[in-house]
């Protein structure tokens, strides 16, 4: 457990001051095409997904993301599942509940494939709201929903001039996610990895 811990510290420490002072996070994911299956794609970035690829397998995952039918992955990384871990004294991934691991992953998985500009521009709800204008709500293979929208962003003063950035709310626990990278493009879908503010169990 004490190896949890430090690990967890150590991570934490690299996100405090990995945030730029416009809040960007940078998590050393790179956006762009990858030669390969989606559970290839983690294995190969050890930093992010080891132990996203660990549950997939504790959980039976495997043939979802490492198979031929397109899925887009809304995928926590490494420290939203340490964070869960230390927040329930879970000391080894294989000591989680199966079935929690296998729901759970399913939760952030959606069928086909639904690149970044494929999802329709929209705005942020005001006040307690869930929903706020455009964008759309989406079905995931584990059942809840999430209402999605992308939004261009400004560019030295001028709108909607800057990138175009992707937005999610988990309309189940009420809560809005942020994608920290977007568009990774695996042989079999896309993954938008959450940010490092996402806990395992909140989607």
């Amino acid at each position: 457990m004490k190896r949890v811990y430090w690990i967890i510290g150590i991570v934490f420490l690299f996100f405090e001051v990995s945030c730029t002072k416009d809040g960007f996070m940078k998590t050393g994911i790179s956006i762009g095409r990858f030669d390969g299956s989606m559970l290839e794609y983690m294995q190969a970035n050890h930093y992010d997904w080891d132990s996203t690829v660990v549950v997939i397998k504790h959980a039976g995952l495997e043939s979802l993301f490492d198979g031929d039918e397109e899925i887009t992955f809304f995928g926590p990384t490494n420290f939203s599942i340490l964070r869960y871990m230390y927040r329930n004294g879970i000391e080894h991934i294989q000591d989680m509940d199966v079935d929690f691991c296998r729901n759970t992953i399913l939760r952030h998985v959606m069928k086909g494939k639904m690149m970044r500009v494929e999802f329709k521009e929209g705005k942020a709800a005001e006040g307690a709201e869930a929903i706020g204008e455009g964008g759309d709500t989406y079905t995931m293979m584990g059942g809840n929903r999430i209402w999605a929208y992308t939004f261009k962003s400004d560019y030295q003063g001028v709108a909607g001039m800057g990138p175009l950035l992707l937005y999610i709310t988990s309309l189940d626990a009420h809560r809005k996610i942020n994608i920290a990278s977007g568009d990774i493009e695996p042989d079999n879908g896309v993954v938008h990895s959450l940010g490092y503010d996402f806990t395992l169990g909140e989607m």
